[in-house]
């Protein structure tokens, strides 16, 4: 080896080390930022309300063997209590029991030991019990606080509480919440643990080692993932409680539970597979301490419990086969809750990673749309759930990039490549029955290379197949929809005129076929007034600016840096041999624009006359089609054709990771 080769190595291995100590110093930097900016903040965090704030003297003195009782009502969840002490600045050598009691069955609800040392005289002390009480039942509830305390000298100590001497209530409140700081700490360094890694994985897949495009996608989108789904924990993602428990209930089937069992949208579940701060959609601190504590906790209790009234999804089963494989893994694992969710999240990841892995790998055209698409913030939070469009998204993406590798093809198609393909449309109609648009896709294919059919001279082009196939899905999907839901407008009949629908005294009526054909005028408003509204949120939402079932806003920074990826993403060529024809890129626009009119028409049935603007629209709803329109854009003129792969996965994983922790400091101020 030359000196000039041993040189270039030397030079590539600096530049190399000196770009990765800059990604990690980013992230570093930023997790050091949080922690002290935020987190340190957030460890001293509670939410209370007084029960008694009304105080005059030091109303009690406890002795050695005497117990204070008083009794109160308190609504919500309680993790602990607040009690102003009057000790005279003395504080007295032992340890006081505080006990929440039932008031009608005097069970005891939690309880703590408090260290009397740590008493500030004359000012509430904030006292958290072992483990909070989680109040299940609707509005107030009787209690009794408990108070008896343990001193090492009993015959020179004692306890003093400030109270009311009119009613000889002392003055204390109640704690709805009271972060842990241990548990927070820890689960922020396991965050700044996941990140560093994560950024390195994908420094190093994008530019160190020389993989295919398909699998540094995949790396970079599982380093991210992983953070992703530590940060937007179970049940944060749109409906993601309905979607779970649906893949229960296909668990369920399969253990042997028949069509009888599910009435009354019921299903069956492990008694352990509960807990209402878990479940609470609203993520906060105390979803990462209770995730953090529950990490490697196995299942304490598989005794089988029925779950009344439950949030069902009853669309197509199929949607949630990897999730509910996820749930019976760990059943048989013996995993515990938090573990199960990880693992039915992670298997409708592995469904997406392979689906855009192998639509990157086959598709002729636009690998970077794909790449771009598959690494926005939105879709990376929705494949890190039990949503069901992951699996619509997964095949969407797959579809779109088999279809193009099929026009590519210049002999004539095999059998098992055409029933592929259909094996695909069939999936993929049920799972949304308005993305079976999506599969007049098929009509682009070259008849003449389908075998039995390449006798036939086809002289129709794509695109009025295309429309006469339209004109006959989107009554059928009509009729499927009125099935499913009797009271869908989209059928004619008789409406009163417009101003007596916008009588507020009158009863809220959705828009019909009639009424917006009678009142074109008013209809354009209210579509003009959604555009200026919201057209700026459904942008900002498609790209991954709001995450989360409970609207977690990212800086708009992040947002344009992800839609100038996906513009260069767009018009980033640099190997392909193989170029759409006008009308193919015509008909796969007229796709787009047909999913995008459909998902309108579904939002005007959801829109009461009276409302100023369409209900209901979100940007993600057009995910599915996306490529479709992103791959039609592409211009002959406007082209970059340098390899910018590896590039824009590297930018867009890393925005990936900054977004994920402006999610977390979202959270974190909540």
């Amino acid at each position: 080896m030359n000196n000039k080769r041993i040189f270039a190595i030397i030079k590539k291995i600096l530049v190399h080390a000196i770009a990765l100590g800059c990604v990690a110093a980013v992230v570093f930097g930023a997790m050091f930022f949080i922690k002290y900016r935020f987190v340190d903040v957030a460890t001293t965090k509670s939410d209370r309300y007084y029960i008694n704030d009304v105080y005059d003297q030091p109303i009690t003195q406890l002795k050695e063997g005497k117990t204070f009782s008083q009794e109160f009502e308190a609504h919500g969840d309680i993790f602990g209590v607040q009690i102003r002490w009057h000790n005279l600045a003395i504080v007295q050598d032992g340890t006081a029991l505080l006990e929440l009691v039932d008031a009608e069955t005097d069970e005891v609800l939690a309880s703590t030991t408090y260290d009397l040392h740590r008493i500030v005289n004359d000012v509430y002390n904030e006292i958290a019990f072992d483990a909070p009480y989680y109040n299940s039942e609707e509005g107030y509830q009787p209690y009794i606080l408990r108070i008896t305390p343990t001193f090492e000298n009993p015959d020179e100590s004692y306890l003093k509480i400030w109270g009311d001497s009119a009613t000889g209530n002392i003055a204390f409140g109640i704690l709805e919440y009271i972060v842990d700081a241990d548990s927070l700490y820890g689960w922020f360094d396991l965050l700044k643990k996941v990140a560093l890694a994560g950024a390195v994985a994908v420094y190093a897949a994008c530019f160190i080692f020389k993989f295919k495009k398909e699998t540094v996608f995949a790396i970079c989108l599982l380093a991210v993932s992983c953070l992703f789904t530590l940060v937007l924990p179970p049940y944060s993602s749109p409906d993601e409680e309905g979607h779970f428990n649906s893949a229960y209930k296909m668990v369920n089937k399969w253990d042997g539970y028949g069509d009888e069992d599910f009435t009354n949208m019921r299903f069956y579940k492990r008694a352990s597979d509960k807990n209402k701060l878990f479940e609470d959609k609203k993520t906060t601190t105390l979803t990462y301490e209770y995730i953090y504590r529950n990490l490697d906790t196995r299942c304490e209790n598989d005794e089988t419990i029925t779950v009344e009234n439950a949030w069902l999804v009853t669309d197509f089963g199929g949607v949630y086969f990897m999730g509910a494989v996820g749930i019976k893994l760990a059943q048989m694992l013996g995993l515990g809750y938090v573990q199960m969710m990880y693992l039915g999240r992670f298997m409708n990841l592995l469904l997406f990673a392979l689906c855009l892995f192998f639509a990157i790998k086959i598709t002729p055209v636009g690998k970077e749309v794909f790449m771009a698409l598959g690494m926005l913030p939105i879709t990376i939070h929705v494949a890190n759930s039990f949503s069901r469009d992951t699996f619509v998204i997964s095949l969407a993406f797959l579809f779109t990039a088999y279809l193009l590798y099929l026009l590519k093809q210049n002999e004539t198609y095999k059998w098992w490549q055409l029933a592929l393909l259909a094996v695909i449309c069939v999936l993929l109609a049920p799972g949304k029955f308005i993305y079976v648009t999506l599969c007049l896709g098929v009509l682009l294919l070259d008849w003449r290379k389908v075998p039995l059919l390449n006798r036939i001279k086809w002289k129709i082009p794509p695109v009025v197949l295309i429309g006469i196939a339209a004109l006959v899905t989107v009554p059928v999907l009509a009729y499927i929809m009125l099935q499913k839901n009797p009271d869908f407008r989209w059928y004619i009949f008789a409406m009163a005129p417009l101003e007596v629908l916008l009588d507020p005294a009158t009863n809220d009526f959705g828009f019909s076929l009639q009424l917006i054909a009678q009142n074109p005028v008013y209809f354009l408003k209210i579509i003009l007034n959604t555009l200026f509204a919201n057209g700026a949120y459904y942008i900002k939402s498609l790209a991954g600016g709001v995450l989360s079932y409970n609207s977690v806003y990212i800086s708009d920074a992040f947002v344009i840096v992800i839609i100038v990826m996906c513009v260069i993403a767009c018009f980033a060529r640099s190997d392909e041999e193989f170029e759409l024809s006008g009308i193919q890129r015509i008909s796969l626009g007229g796709i787009f624009f047909l999913v995008f009119g459909i998902v309108m028409f579904m939002c005007i049935t959801w829109t009461f006359v009276r409302m100023e603007t369409l209900y209901g629209f979100q940007g993600k709803y057009l995910m599915p089609a996306l490529p479709m329109l992103l791959i039609a854009l592409r211009s002959k003129k406007i082209t970059i054709n340098k390899d910018m792969f590896g590039t824009i996965c590297f930018v867009l994983a890393l925005t990936d990771i900054m977004v994920a922790l402006n999610a977390f400091v979202v959270i974190l101020q909540r």
